[in-house]
């Protein structure tokens, strides 16, 4: 027992309650100790595939969702989170402001972020040396950033302020977020109704040259989403630059291309097929 207690320590930055809700089994796996099997990733959740990674990465597990931090931008490579028709609400009063992930004063992260305040808002946040600081000069206003696990799909739930936390933030603009993003997170919080209950990972994709220069310059260059349903998935990856008004639908990719450009494997315990049924379900194709 000692055993178990010393690898989630050293592995998984875990909520005492979301222990609880979180983990269901674990699996002897390979010379790194556990596998930890995670409700928000319907299974383990995603991987990292070189060590190097693996070892600078924190996983966080909130109430809501599950969070793979990099170890050098501080930010999110990906989010997880399982949505249901039950947790799904209405999230315009409920208050947005960002705050420093608590579980973080467990990790190694901590020193990049130097995060100490209970509470910060964008404005706050702006002038330190941490990567959440000042990515792409970090603006004051909240339209310029996004949650990469959306407050309405728990607003429904008593731990939606989880989504507050800086470990779900990903700078992004405006136009996207409140275009292509926002139309595939209302169209799966319409599907999950009659679906009853869907996987979601999404997160940053950056270029080489990004991750060459300061902390502070650090923006991403795309963004992915994978919606996943038990064995069926499909995938969209959409560049900062597109347009409010542009579909979310013309831009599937094929998850292996994916994968390789993160170096994440986001299905480690089993094999999954690109589904015509959730395509069809999101109004992708006829």
């Amino acid at each position: 027992m000692k055993k178990f207690v010393a690898i989630i320590k050293s592995t998984y930055r875990v909520s005492r309650e979301a222990i609880k809700l979180s983990i269901a089994i674990l699996l002897i796996t390979n010379s790194y100790g556990q596998d930890v099997v995670v409700t928000h990733c319907d299974g383990v959740c995603p991987q990292y595939e070189t060590s190097i990674a693996m070892t600078r990465a924190n996983v966080v597990i909130h109430h809501v969702y599950a969070a793979g931090l990099n170890g050098d931008t501080g930010l999110a490579d990906w989010v997880s989170y399982r949505l249901t028709k039950d947790a799904i609400g209405v999230a315009s009063l409920l208050p947005r402001v960002w705050q420093p992930d608590r579980l973080l004063s467990f990790s190694g992260v901590e020193d990049v972020l130097e995060i100490g305040t209970s509470e910060l808002r964008l404005a706050e946040i702006a002038v330190s040396n941490n990567p959440y600081a000042g990515i792409g000069e970090l603006p004051e206003q909240e339209e310029e950033s996004a949650r990469l696990a959306p407050m309405t799909s728990f607003a429904n739930t008593p731990y939606w302020s989880d989504l507050n936390n800086l470990s779900n933030m990903v700078p992004m603009p405006k136009a996207l977020r409140l275009g292509p993003w926002l139309q595939l997170e209302q169209r799966l919080n319409e599907l999950v109704i009659k679906a009853e209950e869907l996987q979601v990972i999404s997160g940053p994709l950056f270029l080489i040259s990004n991750l060459t220069t300061t902390p502070t310059s650090i923006e991403p260059a795309a963004y992915y989403k994978i919606i996943a349903q038990h064995n069926d998935f499909v995938a969209f990856v959409f560049p900062r630059e597109l347009g409010q008004f542009d579909s979310y639908c013309g831009h599937l990719t094929e998850l292996d291309q994916l994968q390789e450009m993160v170096s994440i494997n986001f299905f480690p315990d089993r094999s999954v097929s690109k589904s015509e049924k959730l395509l069809v379900d999101l109004n992708c194709i006829d």
